[in-house]
């Protein structure tokens, strides 16, 4: 092997080991998001009430209504949805938020939609920008033709959120979070 050879492999050794070595820390020492209604009190199932969400944690299963995902710390900004040509104000749950509820904020995401359709999200980028999953849009319930009723949403900065890399990260008809293991 030539000197340059080695070196590219001992720099690429040491970026990867960087990557894999990341921890997040406490949630005190996590980036701020800035929110637009605080945690209220979870509220239990209500009988016959309909799952909308399940997290498949370390510990176990969550099952997460509309109402229990409504009382959960909200964000709210306004974004293009480019499937659609429309720009919405969302609100919901930040993926970091459902992450650590779920006991796995840190870990890359696999979200699932009712579809069949799935993708992965890298935590270097929910741990660091308000990616959230949307119930609302424009202060109204998402309909099924908006992709609803709960639709993965990036907000418009960084700008590198909007390239073709990231359209698979707009995941409608979400149902499912697990950890990628």
């Amino acid at each position: 092997m030539t000197l340059p050879h080695l070196a590219r492999l001992a720099l690429s050794a040491l970026l990867l080991h960087s990557a894999a070595a990341q921890t997040w820390g406490a949630p005190a020492s996590w980036k701020p998001f800035t929110y637009a209604r605080a945690a209220q009190p979870t509220p239990v199932r209500k009988p016959g009430e309909r799952v909308m969400l399940q997290l498949d944690g370390t510990s176990g299963t969550l099952k997460l209504t509309l109402r229990q995902l409504q009382a959960m710390p909200a964000v709210r900004y306004a974004t293009l949805h480019r499937q659609l040509k429309q720009t919405f104000t969302y609100q919901g749950v930040t993926l970091r938020d459902l992450a650590a509820r779920g006991g796995f904020a840190g870990k890359d995401l696999r979200v699932y939609a009712s579809n069949g359709y799935f993708t992965t999200i890298r935590a270097s980028d929910y741990m660091n920008e308000p990616i959230m999953l949307a119930y609302s849009a424009d202060g109204q319930a998402i309909t099924t033709l908006q992709k609803g009723p709960l639709t993965v949403v990036l907000p418009a900065q960084p700008a590198r959120l909007h390239t073709t890399e990231y359209g698979a990260a707009w995941v409608w008809y979400v149902e499912r979070i697990a950890p990628l293991t």
